[in-house]
């Protein structure tokens, strides 16, 4: 009979740090135009004045492109981030084995931040500036802005959370902390 085979060096470390490398890269440039966003606001307050409808509805877009842009800069932070850890990953740092269940820990509590603030975007101010042209539609308006943060709130919880469990649930295995030894 034959020997079993050799117990080698798992390979989940590089195909990890390898995918973190591609997600980051991905999320890191995306969010670069949201930071950007962050001088609508900046722009809007200079703004001539206009009427009260005029002025609700540049204060609505303010509301969004100041939103969007902490956002875009929580993912801007945490993707630079699982970069450096990615790369640590490839080669097989011990440092990152460490670092990357924490920042898989960090990144779920982020998650948690950006559903609060991307539902907090849709509600309140948001939907006011329709009640203001027909105040028979602001129970309706107040409804569908609950309903759309909701859904956004939703998506960002479903796209943002498997990388990060599936980094926690790998990097703690003792086989794969016992890897990453250079």
């Amino acid at each position: 009979m034959g020997q079993p085979p050799a117990m080698g060096v798992t390979r989940a470390p590089r195909t990890l740090g390898i995918l973190s490398i591609i997600f980051a890269s991905i999320v890191l440039f995306m969010s670069l135009f949201g930071v950007v966003g962050l001088v609508v606001p900046a722009l809007i307050r200079h703004a001539p004045p206009g009427n009260d409808s005029d002025r609700a509805a540049l204060e609505m877009i303010a509301r969004i492109y100041l939103m969007i842009g902490a956002v875009s800069t929580i993912l801007l932070v945490m993707s630079a981030t699982l970069l450096a850890l990615g790369i640590g990953q490839l080669r097989y740092r011990a440092w990152a084995a460490v670092w990357t269940v924490r920042w898989g820990i960090v990144a779920l509590g982020t998650v948690v931040v950006m559903a609060i603030l991307v539902s907090q975007m849709f509600s309140g101010g948001f939907m006011d500036a329709i009640a203001q042209k027909n105040p028979d539609a602001a129970v309706g308006a107040r409804q569908v802005g609950h309903m759309f943060g909701a859904v956004y709130a939703g998506m960002m919880v479903f796209f943002y959370s498997p990388y990060p469990i599936l980094l926690i649930a790998f990097f703690s295995r003792p086989r794969v902390r016992a890897a990453m030894t250079a």
